[in-house]
């Protein structure tokens, strides 16, 4: 277990965990639900007397020295108990959409391959299609992953799907973001808003944002599903889609269907906020300086900003978080952001010791580490209610009632499948650019989409 230590250290942790608090209530829950099968002999583990080295691929490097640190700690607390087995980090730099799988291509062409790759569920598909991610469900097999799903501190139901392609696992999920509204309780009541009745739909989350920028200086909304804000992902406009009941795919995967009614309404919801100057086109940077200055009121965006407008506000300004808004009356349906563990092992040792891996660095123990170093989630949410994990530290956790409900009814993010799925997440991303910002009609604009991404799916 890692040492607890400082303010620093909360605000980091404070990213992601209560994403899945609200799911402690379904933690005793069997989460084998992608498992069709138990009588399968258990995967087994390599021999004592087999010496076996292998490599793990990971941008946890990129938060910094203590994520740097935390990591060499798991793999170094790993060997001890596997004196057989040697891991090599591979840190990887940059998780701009098909920077990963460059970085794996590369890998390959020099013969150094990783065996187990932190991938972003954006490139999930490319990954396991275009480099032989190995199929857990198949080579693990059933008894296995219920094990993995199962235990003391079971996986909570909804995220055993999220590394699912066809009915099979090929990923164990690991790090965890949903879309929330953050915003600043002060300015609320400055423009005679009811700080605890956010915004629950769009319409109204533009209501407010207006009534937000009649004060001084005030923007009154960046939205992180488009824009600048996007930062070159479409995970959190999927969530969006999604909500009114849109599809950015067909079932089978094989065409786009950025033209579909419901994908469109959307589209018009968009158009609705940027034509009457709800939303501002701002770049998460700006937005947090805005934050910080007290001068931004709301900002729809992954969990993972939170630390930042924590530090940013710096106790001068109550901030508050809420649910991301839906359309009518129908619930929002947030997507995730984050990350799995994809298996690239080819060998039959290997395997055994990347799997032993992969095990460990989601237990209840890795898990606690992760969240109270970095802040990603623990996707076992029964380890916040005990006080050998997370209970003490999740106690003093201001924002874990919004997310209550988000994971609850959380949907995977639609990795397109091929080389060109960057494209594709381009594509669907400035459209509604041009809609929300340009005035572009979402009927024509959509159309025009569909019509550019045909043929790139392959």
């Amino acid at each position: 277990m890692f040492k607890k230590s400082g303010t620093g250290r909360f605000i980091l942790s404070v990213l992601a965990v209560f994403l899945v608090v609200g799911l402690a209530s379904n933690s005793m829950i069997s989460a084998n639900a992608s498992v069709k099968s138990k009588t399968s002999p258990a995967f087994p583990s390599v021999p004592n007397s087999t010496k076996v080295s292998i490599k793990l691929a990971s941008y946890l490097p990129i938060f910094g020295a203590q994520a740097t640190g935390m990591l060499n700690k798991l793999i170094s607390d790993f060997q001890k108990l596997h004196p057989n087995i040697t891991i090599s980090i591979e840190p990887e730099t940059v998780t701009a959409a098909g920077a990963i799988s460059s970085q794996v291509q590369q890998d390959a062409i020099t013969n150094q391959t990783p065996d187990i790759v932190q991938i972003p569920f954006g490139e999930m598909l490319n990954l396991v299609h275009n480099f032989n991610g190995v199929n857990l469900t198949k080579v693990v097999g059933g008894t296995s992953l219920a094990a993995q799903w199962g235990g003391a501190n079971p996986y909570a139901p909804a995220i055993t799907k999220l590394g699912e392609i066809d009915g099979n696992v090929y990923a164990l999920p690991w790090t965890l973001s949903t879309p929330l509204l953050f915003y600043n309780a002060d300015l609320f009541k400055a423009a005679g808003l009811d700080p605890s009745t956010p915004p629950t739909t769009w319409p109204q989350l533009a209501r407010y944002s207006l009534a937000l920028k009649k004060l001084p200086g005030v923007t009154g909304i960046v939205d992180g599903c488009v824009g600048a804000a996007a930062a070159g992902s479409d995970w959190c406009l999927q969530s969006m889609i999604f909500s009114a009941s849109g599809t950015v795919m067909n079932a089978k995967r094989t065409a786009t269907t950025f033209d579909n009614p419901q994908l469109i309404t959307a589209m018009k919801s968009l158009q609705s906020l940027g034509s009457s100057g709800a939303i501002e086109n701002l770049t998460n940077a700006q937005a947090i300086q805005a934050w910080g200055a007290g001068k931004l009121g709301m900002m729809l965006n992954s969990s993972a900003l939170q630390a930042g407008l924590i530090r940013a506000n710096g106790g001068h300004f109550q901030m508050m978080v809420a649910n991301e808004p839906g359309f009518g009356h129908t619930i929002s349906v947030p997507t995730n952001s984050g990350s799995g563990l994809v298996m690239l092992s080819t060998n039959k040792i290997k395997q055994q010791a990347a799997w032993a891996l992969m095990q460990y660095l989601t237990s209840a123990e890795s898990m606690t580490a992760i969240t109270e170093n970095i802040g990603y989630a623990p996707l076992r949410p029964s380890i916040v209610n005990l006080p050998q994990y997370l209970k003490g530290w999740a106690a003093a956790q201001p924002y874990l009632a919004p997310a209550m409900d988000q994971l609850s009814r959380i949907r995977q993010w639609q990795a397109y499948p091929g080389p060109n799925y960057a494209n594709l997440q381009q594509i669907l991303l400035n459209a509604a650019t041009s809609i929300a910002f340009q005035g572009a009609d979402p009927q024509t604009t959509m159309v025009a989409a569909q019509g550019l991404a045909a043929g790139l799916i392959k």
